[in-house]
């Protein structure tokens, strides 16, 4: 539960701080830690986990590769986070994210005390509706992939388990023994597949949000200070989510988000479509998980529909699901050799459309001649 008094009373005192940026990201740090209830772990029980997601891992990397005929090219590093660790790798992802976004904000700075008051007001807005963000998405976020976006360096891909959040869940639905985790390590290393083995992936990525950032830059400066924190808040859900802030969205910015919406959608329906057919496969507890997996997440409070709504959150789930119907269809339709036309090159990637209708896309493929994707450097 979020201690709304609490996030009230920070919000007040860093009113009397002067933290450098347009984002206190300390303060969010602190907001986020107390939000998602994060205890710390002492650092040798995540330690003596680690074989055994290592084995997570391992175990069905070969069988994806049968499967999905990629061939990824590095090796992985596997990480147990509590959520303090969770937090901590994700703002230091956020925050290389959203920098374009706080140089623009930075610029809109006058000596003025109306003006600083503005400023001040929006630092303390952007910092709370981070904190909320991410402490809420780390009571909730059981595996990721950390494709190090933005010029950070991938010396290994990063698979992070956030343990205290599996283990909520497999006491809240009675999972025993560890066909859970095994489940969870197949979407992640199938992330780390695609991404290992698809070169231009992450470098299209990182164009496709430069753009949304810019774009967005470019509606703070017309704006002007009246309204730079709720535009930026728009990058603080899932970059690209249809959600009640969608309706101040420029029309470039649209059609990024529609860009950046096709492209993640693929990316997850690919590994929850992997995760399943190779899950299928492994565990014997399968269907029963499943099954329960999905009951808990209908199960959401209206206040949680709320919330997922405001932030585009709720898009996320959305994200999974038409992707995972996109690639069961094509791959039931053509086969999964058919399917891996997603990753040829950024204009092979299905529109929004393809994606409700894949017969489209199958069209446009078997009429389209094979493009080559070129990375500079």
């Amino acid at each position: 539960m979020v201690d709304i008094p609490r996030l009230v009373l920070n919000a007040g005192l860093q009113l009397f701080r002067s933290p450098k940026g347009a984002i206190d990201w300390k303060q969010v740090a602190y907001n986020a830690e107390n939000i998602s209830d994060a205890e710390r772990w002492p650092e040798s029980e995540k330690q003596e986990l680690m074989p055994a997601y290592k084995a997570f891992i391992e175990e069905p990397t070969e069988q994806i590769i049968e499967l999905t005929g990629l061939t990824p090219s590095r090796t992985h590093d596997v990480q147990v986070f509590d959520r303090y660790d969770w937090i901590t790798a994700n703002i230091s992802a956020f925050s290389e994210q959203i920098a374009p976004l706080e140089r623009v904000l930075e610029t809109q700075r006058r000596d003025s005390l109306l003006s600083k008051g503005v400023f001040r007001s929006n630092q303390v807005f952007s910092t709370v509706g981070l904190s909320l963000l991410l402490g809420y998405l780390a009571r909730k976020v059981l595996g990721q992939y950390d494709p190090s976006l933005f010029g950070r360096e991938l010396v290994m891909g990063q698979i992070y388990f956030v343990e205290p959040n599996i283990e909520a869940v497999e006491r809240q639905l009675s999972f025993t023994g560890e066909d859970f985790k095994r489940w969870i390590a197949i979407h992640e290393i199938t992330h780390a597949i695609v991404f290992e083995s698809v070169p231009w992936l992450k470098d299209h990525i990182n164009d496709l949000l430069r753009q949304y950032f810019e774009a967005t830059g470019e509606g703070i400066r017309s704006r002007a200070l009246r309204s730079p924190a709720r535009a930026v808040t728009n990058d603080y859900g899932e970059k690209g989510q249809r959600s009640l802030m969608y309706v101040v969205l420029s029309p470039t910015q649209i059609q990024l988000v529609n860009q950046i919406q096709a492209l993640m959608s693929v990316i997850e329906g690919y590994s929850d479509f992997v995760m399943d057919r190779i899950g299928k496969e492994m565990l014997a507890t399968y269907a029963y998980m499943k099954r329960e997996f999905e009951l808990r997440r209908r199960r959401k409070t209206g206040r949680e529909v709320l919330f997922e709504r405001v932030t585009g959150l709720g898009m996320k789930r959305e994200q999974y699901v038409l992707g995972e119907r996109f690639v069961s269809h094509v791959a039931a339709e053509k086969g999964m050799d058919f399917v891996n036309r997603v990753w040829r090159s950024p204009s092979d990637i299905p529109t929004l459309d393809e994606l409700v209708r894949p017969n489209r896309w199958i069209t446009r493929q078997e009429s389209t001649p094979l493009t080559l994707h070129v990375t500079d450097g």
